[in-house]
């Protein structure tokens, strides 16, 4: 075995024995409640501010087959867009592996061996992983389901909804039995979340 390879598994080894999971797994929750909160606000600020047109809020106003297809899909674009902003813009281009909600409590996205992570993991990581794999709070797809009655396809929007929750139930569970937390978006990406 080379050096660098036994000094990187040393390493890695030192970052697990050194790893507080509880403390950063309840980092991590009041991050996501954070950052969920935020990037949901900033979503709704169209319908909130100009298509409610003077009325109280309600909640079919956030249903975008309520609305005009090209206003329905302004509203779905804008929801995604605030996603891939928040979620995967911010973490490469502002604060290096951090959300607001990450930055808020002191802890950031890095790779496996607790470095800089790099945007292509972010991507994967938010992208492909939170996203498509599991999908169930994260802004982008919750747009995206929203976006599926306003082309034909409602009937999707039940089973996609119904598998992305249990998807991120399963990774939660799944990160819970894991030495460095990492939930299924994690191993995907080869990613961990650690204290700043």
């Amino acid at each position: 075995m080379s050096k660098k390879k036994n000094r990187n598994q040393r390493t890695k080894k030192h970052k697990i024995s050194q790893y507080d999971v509880i403390h950063v797994r309840m980092k991590r929750l009041f991050a996501m409640i954070i950052d969920w909160y935020i990037a949901q606000m900033i979503a709704v600020i169209p319908v909130t501010f100009y298509f409610r047109r003077g009325n109280s809020l309600k909640p079919e106003m956030f249903q975008l087959e309520n609305y005009d297809f090209q206003i329905g899909l302004f509203l779905g674009i804008f929801g995604i867009g605030v996603g891939i902003l928040y979620y995967i813009v911010i973490p490469i281009c502002l604060w290096r592996g951090q959300t607001l909600g990450k930055k808020i409590c002191k802890i950031r996205i890095a790779d496996i061996s607790g470095g800089n992570v790099t945007p292509l993991a972010i991507v994967k990581r938010e992208l492909i992983g939170s996203t498509f794999l599991e999908g169930g709070i994260i802004i982008i797809a919750v747009y995206m389901r929203r976006l599926l009655p306003l082309f034909g396809l409602s009937i999707l929007v039940d089973p996609w909804k119904y598998l992305a929750y249990a998807l991120t139930l399963a990774s939660i569970i799944y990160a819970f039995f894991q030495p460095l937390s990492q939930s299924f978006h994690d191993k995907l990406a080869h990613t961990i979340v650690i204290e700043k």
